[in-house]
């Protein structure tokens, strides 16, 4: 494993070790110029353009890319367009107009959009990063410092991984025996998130050991299949809840403490959420050494919460 000694040192990212260029498959992507150890984070970045609002429309889009400065409107109108059947729709009935009797320029801020946005936004180089069933980066917005910030939750080497995902060549995609294999395990993974949750709305305390081994199953699969984000933390997360609702507080700061571990990397100790986890697994920590009662907030932390759902990719 790569040591991650000082490449962000002084920065407030390590952006100058990245660059956007053609892949050699297809269209662009963000690739790494030098060898970038786990936890790296590669950008913190303000959106060229974000929707504040959580249900925001087509003229929503518009309206805000008018508001842009024009340098930024150029770097916007960069980026790649592609505006799905459902998404044109979306978009005729919010607009009243027919897609092809949009404008020109209309049409391209919406696709733009549409191929590009994330977590309500879309970003200079993170928008930049393509989609990947096997990623190796993950993206969290960071209120403490108000941007999105872009880390690697593998080792990255300077070579090339894939591009936009349109015609996806990674290990889990391939029409291959290997690929099969790949996806039956996603497709369990799927199946156990199912049961997990329908443990998690009716279940009662006679489902906490059920869903304690559907946990640790979804934790294998997605350490084996290189799932190394925070999706794997909520694996442990889930975990660390069930060991602690069935008595286990040594097992639950075990899994806590993972989860911590997990986010080093995936966010990094100035992002709000580390900050909260270490503090939680502090109170774990006491609990334990002093054989007392968990902390009531650490029962409330333990609570299910979500994810970013676009795995994204560094070449």
């Amino acid at each position: 494993m790569m040591a991650l000694t000082s490449i962000n040192q002084g920065r407030n990212d390590a952006r100058h070790l990245i660059e956007v260029k053609t892949s050699a498959v297809q269209g662009l992507g963000v690739f790494a110029t030098a060898d970038l150890p786990r936890g790296t984070r590669m950008t913190a970045e303000t959106a060229l353009l974000k929707l504040e609002q959580e249900k925001s429309s087509a003229r929503d889009i518009l309206d805000a890319f008018k508001k842009l400065p024009v340098a930024q409107q150029r770097l916007y109108l960069d980026l790649h367009e592609f505006a799905c059947p459902q998404f044109r729709k979306a978009a005729e009935r919010e607009i009243e107009t027919q897609w092809e009797e949009m404008t020109d320029l209309d049409r391209k801020v919406l696709a733009i959009f549409a191929a590009n946005a994330f977590n309500g936004g879309v970003f200079p180089l993170g928008s930049r990063m393509n989609h990947s069933c096997i990623p190796n980066t993950d993206f969290s917005y960071n209120w403490s410092i108000e941007k999105e910030t872009f880390h690697a939750i593998r080792d990255i080497r300077a070579v090339e991984f894939d591009k936009w995902g349109f015609r996806c060549t990674f290990l889990a995609c391939e029409d291959t025996p290997q690929g099969w294999e790949r996806e039956q395990r996603r497709m369990e993974l799927f199946d156990l998130d199912q049961r997990l949750a329908i443990n998690m709305q009716f279940g009662g305390k006679e489902t906490y050991k059920e869903s304690s081994e559907l946990a640790l199953r979804m934790a294998a699969i997605q350490k084996s299949e290189g799932l190394l984000n925070r999706e794997l933390g909520i694996s442990y997360h889930d975990e660390a809840r069930y060991c602690l609702a069935m008595g286990n507080v040594k097992m639950a700061l075990l899994w806590a403490e993972k989860e911590l571990e997990l986010d080093i990397c995936c966010v990094g100790r100035d992002h709000p959420d580390y900050e909260k986890e270490a503090e939680m697994v502090n109170l774990l920590r006491e609990a334990v050494s002093a054989s007392e009662p968990v902390h009531s907030s650490v029962i409330e932390w333990l609570r299910p919460h979500s994810v970013p759902e676009q795995p994204c990719v560094v070449m």
